[in-house]
C-alpha cells in the first residue's frame, strides 16, 4: 500500500475532523428539533380534538335544547287547543306551521315532530303526530306516520321519551340507529317528554339528527395528512364512523384485542394513544378520547406521519451542513495549496538532479536553489552527499564492467545447456503429439454415442407416442363410421318418406354422440402430437428461444407417457405458481428431464414395486431450480461417486451405454450453463438439484 505524502494526510485529518464535527451537530440538532416538534405536534392534535369534542357536545345541547323547546310549543298549543276546542283541520295547520317555523331556522336537525298520546288531542283520534323532515333545503309536512301502520306508540324511541317522563328527565337520547321509516339515513333521536302542571305525559317532542353530517364533519378534521376519524357512540357499543373500515359503520364493535381498552381508557379529560395498530395490511397510531356527550372519539394516523416535519427539518440541516462542509474543504484544499507551494518546488528541483541514462546508469547533479528559506540548510547538505553518491557511482560502474564479463561466460555456457533441452524438449513433443491423437480419436468416439444416445432416446419418445396415438385415432375412425352409417340409413329413409319425427330425433343424438366421442379423441391426439412435435423438434436442434417453463415441462413429462403408462409407478409435476420464463436451448432440458425420469423408471425400483417420480420447479432471483426425486431404492456411495462417469452403467447386461447422466451432466454443463447435484440414501430413493440462470447465454 502506498504512504501517503505530508499534504495528503493533513488534508484527510482535517477532512475527518471536519465530517465528525457536522456529525455530531447534525445528531444534536435532529435529537433537539425531534424533541420540540414532537411536543408542538402532540399541542396540535390535542387542541384539534378539543375543538371536534366541542362542535359535537355543542351540536347535541343545541338538539336537546330545540327538542325541549319544541315541547313547550307543543304543550301550549294543547292548552289553547282545550280552551278553543279547534277542529282537526285547523290544529293540523297550526302545528304544520309551528313545525315548519321550528326546523326552518334549525338547520342542524334532519326532522322531528310532536307526538300526542291516544284521545289526548281528540277523543276520536288514537294517533296524532304530526312531522316534518328535511328533503335537501326543503321542509315537508307529513301524516304519513299517524297510523296504525306506523304505530308510533310501540316504537322504542317512544317508549324511552315515556321512561324518561316517569324517572323526570327533560331530554333523552336514543341509540343510533338507521330511520327505515323515512330518510333512511343513520340518526339518533332526541325525546322531550311534553309534562302538564299535574304531572301527567300527555306526548313527547322529538328532534332527529343526522349523523351523515357529522361523519362527513370528521372527515374533513386532518391531525395528519393521512388521517381517518374513528366515532364511537359508547352507551350503545355502535361505530358511528370508521372510513379505514366503513362496513363497520352502524354496527357494534367487532371483538378485537384494541377495541375493548377503548371503553377503559377513554375519559373525556384524558388525551390517550395506542401506537402501532394493524389496519388492512398498514400500522396506524390511534389518538382518542370521550365527549362530554358519551361518543368516543379519534384518529388514525399512519405510523410515519408524526415524523414528516422532523424528516423534513433534518434533511434541510443535512443539505445545509453539507453545503458548508464542502465550501470548507475546497477552501482547506486552496489554502494548502498556497503554503505547502515552497515545499513542491523543493521537491521538485530534488526530483530533477536525478537522471536515468538510456543504459539504465543513474546520474546526481547539484541543486541550484537561489531561495534563503527554512530549505537552504538541507539544500546544501543534499548536495554533500551527492558529491559522495557520485564517487561511489564510479566504483559500481567499475564493478559492473567486470560483472558483464562473467555474465558473457555464463551466457555461453547457457545456449549450450539450451541446445540440450531443445533435443528433450522435441523428443517430449513427439510423444505428447501421439497422446493427444489418440484422445481426439477417443473424443470423437464418445461424441459420436452421445450422439446416438440421444437419437435413441428420441427414438424411443417416437415409438411410445406413435403407440399412444393408436388408441385414440383408432376410436375416432370407428366414431366417423358409425356418422357415416348413420347418414346413408337416413338418406335412405327420407328418399323412401318413411323417416319418422322419433327417428329423426334418435339419429340426430346418435350424431351428437358420435361428434363428441370423434372431437374429444382427435382433440386428445392434437395435444399429444403437439407435445411430441415441439419436444422432438427443440431434441433435433440446440437453438436458443425463450420458453415458460412450467408448460414446457408439462409438454416433456407428457410425451413420457406412454412409458410411464406401460410401468405401475407415477411421475408428478408441481409446477411454480408465478410464470418462469427462460432463454435457452428447450431440447438441452427436454433431453436432461426425459434422460433422469426414465433413468429412475429402470433404475429406482424392483419390477413388482410401484413408485413415485416427483419433478419441482422453483425460483430464486436470476436462478432456476428442478428438483426430481424419487422414492426408490436409492444408489450405495461408490455409485454415486461415478453415476456421471462416461461408460458406467449397472445395467449393461440389458444394453445400458452408462451415457445417460454423462449426457445430462455435459448438456447441464455446457448448455445451460448451470450445476447438477445427485444424493442418495439406500432404501430411501434419490434426488437431483439442477440450477441454471433464466438466460442461459450468461
Amino acid at each position: 500500500m502506498p504512504t501517503l505524502n505530508i499534504k495528503t494526510r493533513i488534508l484527510l485529518f482535517v477532512v475527518i475532523f471536519e465530517i465528525l464535527a457536522y456529525s455530531s451537530i447534525v445528531l444534536f440538532s435532529n435529537v433537539y428539533y425531534s424533541s420540540a416538534l414532537s411536543n408542538v405536534k402532540e399541542q396540535e392534535i390535542i387542541q384539534t380534538f378539543k375543538s371536534s369534542a366541542n362542535k359535537i357536545d355543542h351540536t347535541i345541547s343545541l338538539m336537546e335544547q330545540s327538542a325541549f323547546n319544541l315541547a313547550q310549543h307543543g304543550l301550549s298549543l294543547y292548552l289553547e287547543h282545550n280552551k278553543s276546542n279547534f277542529d282537526k283541520a285547523e290544529l293540523k295547520q297550526k302545528f304544520s306551521d309551528i313545525l315548519e317555523q321550528h326546523f326552518s331556522f334549525f338547520e342542524l336537525a334532519l326532522g322531528g315532530g310532536v307526538w300526542f298520546e291516544p284521545m289526548r288531542v281528540f277523543e276520536d283520534t288514537q294517533y296524532f303526530g304530526p312531522y316534518v323532515y328535511r328533503d335537501n333545503k326543503r321542509i315537508l309536512f307529513s301524516w304519513e306516520l299517524s297510523g296504525e301502520q306506523y304505530d308510533y306508540h310501540s316504537q322504542d324511541w317512544y317508549q324511552l321519551g315515556k321512561q324518561a317522563a316517569k324517572n323526570a328527565l327533560p331530554v333523552v337520547w336514543t341509540h343510533p340507529y338507521v330511520d327505515e321509516a323515512g330518510s333512511l339515513a343513520p340518526m339518533m333521536t332526541v325525546d322531550a317528554p311534553i309534562i302538564l302542571t299535574n304531572g301527567d305525559m300527555i306526548g313527547m317532542a322529538t328532534v332527529d339528527w343526522s349523523l351523515s353530517e357529522l361523519t362527513a364533519f370528521l372527515e374533513t378534521v386532518k391531525i395528519t395528512d393521512n388521517s381517518s376519524p374513528l366515532l364511537i357512540h359508547k352507551a350503545s357499543n355502535r361505530i358511528i364512523s370508521f372510513p379505514l373500515k366503513s362496513e363497520l359503520v352502524m354496527q357494534t364493535t367487532p371483538d378485537e384485542a384494541w377495541f375493548k381498552p377503548l371503553y377503559n381508557d377513554s375519559s373525556n379529560t384524558k388525551f390517550n394513544t395506542f401506537r402501532s395498530l394493524p389496519i388492512n395490511g398498514k400500522l396506524y397510531d390511534l389518538y382518542f378520547l370521550e365527549t362530554k356527550s358519551g361518543f368516543i372519539l379519534g384518529f388514525f394516523s399512519p405510523h410515519k406521519d408524526i415524523d414528516k416535519e422532523v424528516r423534513a427539518v433534518s434533511q434541510v440541516t443535512l443539505l445545509g451542513g453539507a453545503i458548508i462542509g464542502i465550501t470548507f474543504i475546497v477552501l482547506i484544499i486552496f489554502i494548502m495549496k498556497h503554503l505547502f507551494k515552497p515545499f513542491d518546488l523543493v521537491l521538485s528541483q530534488i526530483k530533477g538532479s536525478i537522471k536515468h541514462t538510456d543504459n539504465e546508469k543513474v546520474t546526481v547533479q547539484n541543486i541550484v536553489y537561489d531561495e534563503q528559506n527554512e530549505f537552504t540548510p538541507i539544500i546544501t547538505e543534499l548536495n554533500f552527499v551527492y558529491q559522495q553518491v557520485n564517487t561511489h557511482i564510479a566504483e559500481i560502474n567499475q564493478a559492473n564492467t567486470a560483472l558483464t564479463k562473467t555474465q558473457n561466460e555464463l551466457d555461453k555456457l547457457n545456449i549450450d545447456l539450451e541446445l540440450k533441452v531443445k533435443t528433450r524438449t522435441d523428443e517430449l513433443n513427439h510423444k505428447t503429439e501421439e497422446a493427444l491423437k489418440a484422445l481426439s480419436e477417443l473424443q470423437t468416439i464418445q461424441k459420436k454415442l452421445i450422439e446416438q444416445e440421444k437419437h435413441a432416446s428420441l427414438g424411443r419418445l417416437v415409438a411410445g407416442i406413435a403407440h399412444e396415438i393408436n388408441t385414440p385415432v383408432g376410436v375416432a375412425i370407428t366414431a366417423a363410421s358409425f356418422v357415416e352409417d348413420e347418414v346413408v340409413h337416413l338418406e335412405e329413409k327420407l328418399q323412401s318418406c318413411q323417416l319418422t319425427k322419433h327417428q329423426l330425433i334418435k339419429v340426430i343424438s346418435d350424431f351428437k354422440e358420435g361428434c363428441f366421442i370423434l372431437k374429444s379423441n382427435l382433440h386428445r391426439t392434437a395435444e399429444l402430437v403437439a407435445s411430441f412435435k415441439q419436444v422432438s423438434v427443440d431434441q433435433s436442434s440446440e437453438l436458443l428461444r425463450k420458453i415458460e417453463l412450467n408448460a414446457y415441462l408439462e409438454d416433456v413429462i407428457r410425451t413420457l407417457k406412454p412409458r410411464i403408462k406401460n410401468s405401475s409407478h407415477k411421475v408428478h409435476l408441481e409446477p411454480n405458481p408465478v410464470e418462469i420464463e427462460v432463454l435457452c436451448s428447450p431440447g438441452a432440458i427436454a433431453q436432461v428431464i426425459t434422460n433422469i425420469i426414465e433413468n429412475a423408471l429402470v433404475h429406482a425400483f424392483n419390477k413388482h414395486e410401484s413408485g413415485e417420480v416427483n419433478v419441482l420447479l422453483s425460483q430464486s432471483g436470476n436462478e432456476v431450480s428442478i428438483l426430481i426425486s424419487d422414492n426408490g431404492q436409492g444408489m450405495p456411495s461408490d455409485v454415486l461417486e461415478c453415476i456421471f462417469d462416461p461408460f458406467f452403467t449397472t445395467n449393461r447386461e440389458n444394453g445400458g451405454s452408462g451415457l445417460g447422466m454423462h449426457l445430462v451432466y455435459n448438456i447441464i454443463s455446457q448448455q445451460l450453463n448451470g450445476t447438477i447435484n445427485c444424493s442418495s440414501i439406500v432404501g430411501k430413493g434419490t434426488q437431483f438439484i439442477i440450477k441454471f440462470p433464466l438466460n442461459s447465454t450468461n
